[in-house]
């Protein structure tokens, strides 16, 4: 698996980021998800932390879950 792909991770490539330990977010988040205690959490730039099962926009969330642009999140 390449991380430092320019052109961006499918989701498929950032889950498996994830279960290795590395954040990822698209792009234009200012947040990122990170696998922890068994599920996706999303850090919101907010500095709120959400289980991604507890997500209100089901749509929104499954949408980026969609997106190729997906890459490693540099804290």
């Amino acid at each position: 698996m390449n991380l430092n792909k320019k052109d961006g991770m499918a989701f498929r490539e950032a889950w498996f980021a994830m279960l290795n330990g590395e954040k990822v977010k698209l792009p234009s988040w200012a947040g990122y998800w990170a696998f922890e205690s068994g599920t996706i959490m999303m850090h919101c730039k907010d500095g709120a932390v959400i289980d991604i099962r507890a997500t209100e926009n089901v749509a929104y969330t499954m949408s980026n879950v969609a997106s190729n642009d997906w890459m490693i999140a540099n804290e």
